[in-house]
């Protein structure tokens, strides 16, 4: 049997055609990391398990054998040093040799670094056979944390025999169209290649050898408006948003002075934590939930609360806005002489006139009522203003120009 196997892989290595491929696509071949388990705390804080599958086309693919030599290396490096983490007391080559039951006394052992044809331990039962190169034990390499360089003469590799179409094997790529071939637990950048023996719908002959680079799984997200969208997908099965925008409520007009104001926000249920931006006063408490209490400031002018929701897995939604008018109270307000505004009292129309160092083309003037409201906004190109519409009360001239804003009041009694 040993020598059978030696003469397979030889063959695999030396006697086959050879086809390379180097993107990932629906249609292709591919080696994939997805990760498996992220460690925050013990001998494992800062490190990244990952999870490597063979990608198939159909599910009776078969995967035979991972192999690498002179002409079609096996390379599997890590930026980390040691490159691999491997158990320092119960660490397996492969999967095969894994009981889970040793977990229990040895928790990080479920994180070993290993290799395999499908199984991911000793519960599903496959016969995994390793060829090494006397000059150069790519498994002893492995095993010691190092990085693999199987580019030798007679190269090194692992495989399983073919069980036959129909069997009950964790060789075939099965509904999910994967193999997995791997566990690497590592805190640094994984990169390589592996040749690999493929029995395309379980043929035997002719079967498939490919040498394939190992790749980074992309988010399968082709929507550019999602927070994890992967120009190299080709599906829309992993796609994920933020909440959807909500409602922003409080009281859209508000006098500075007169305390703070209170203001919530609702939107959809995967609203985890919220980010309140604010312009034209302070954001006093509540940032990160989804209610806050904003004092303002400022003179009559326009302010903006905004706030974005973001998802448990920092995804974050639609922007909401609200405009606030933020208006100073009226004993509060500095009226400028340089400014006129007549009659006062009036029932249908102001005439409004500057002083000469004022006056500018195109001015822009708002009147607002003595709670805030904005009521009007024109271009300043008539001096007389219709004001027949507004209902009797106390208003604000307020007036942009070059040099500052002018403020003066008038009177609508009818």
């Amino acid at each position: 049997m040993k020598k059978s196997l030696v003469g397979f892989l030889f063959l695999a290595i030396f006697l086959a055609s050879f086809t390379s491929i180097r993107a990932q696509g629906p249609d292709e071949y591919w080696i994939g990391l997805e990760q498996f388990a992220v460690h925050s705390d013990g001998d494992l804080a800062g490190m990244t398990t990952w999870r490597m599958y063979l990608h198939m086309l159909d599910a009776d693919d078969y995967l035979s054998a991972c192999t690498g030599s002179e002409s079609y290396p096996w390379i599997m490096e890590s930026t980390s040093s040691p490159a691999w983490y491997q158990h320092p007391a119960a660490s397996e080559t492969f999967a095969n040799a894994i009981n889970p039951a040793f977990y229990t006394a040895f928790p990080d052992l479920e994180y070993d670094s290993w290799l395999t044809l499908g199984v991911e331990n000793s519960i599903d039962p496959m016969e995994i056979l390793a060829l090494t190169d006397p000059t150069y034990n790519a498994f002893a390499a492995f095993e010691a944390g190092e990085n693999v360089m199987s580019n030798t003469a007679v190269g090194n590799g692992w495989a399983t025999l073919f069980p036959g179409l129909g069997a009950d094997n964790a060789g075939f790529a099965g509904d999910d169209l994967t193999v997995l071939i791997g566990q690497l637990t590592t805190s640094g950048t994984i990169s390589g290649s592996i040749y690999v023996q493929i029995f395309p719908w379980g043929i035997q002959s002719p079967d498939l050898r490919l040498l394939l680079p190992i790749l980074y799984a992309p988010s399968q997200c082709m929507d550019s408006l999602a927070c994890n969208y992967d120009e190299n997908a080709w599906t829309n099965d992993d796609c994920e948003y933020g909440p959807s925008a909500g409602t922003i409520e409080g009281n859209g007009s508000v006098e500075v002075g007169s305390g703070v104001s209170e203001w919530s926000y609702s939107c959809s249920d995967e609203a985890a934590s919220f980010e309140w931006t604010i312009a034209g006063g302070t954001i006093l408490s509540g940032q990160g939930t989804s209610f806050v209490t904003v004092e303002w400031s400022g003179d009559i002018s326009d302010g903006v609360l905004s706030v974005v929701a973001s998802s448990n897995g920092g995804c974050e939604g639609v922007v909401s806005t609200i405009d606030v008018n933020v208006v100073m109270g009226l004993e509060d307000l500095v009226f400028s002489q340089n400014l006129d505004v007549f009659p006062s009292p009036t029932s249908s129309a102001i005439t409004i006139s500057l002083a000469v160092e004022f006056a500018a083309s195109n001015i822009r003037f708002e009147i607002y009522s003595i709670t805030g409201q904005r009521v009007m906004e024109l271009m300043l190109s008539e001096s007389e203003i219709d004001v027949s519409s507004l209902s009797n009360g106390t208003y604000i001239v307020a007036v942009t120009t070059p040099r500052g804003v002018l403020r003066q009041s008038f009177v609508v009694a009818k």
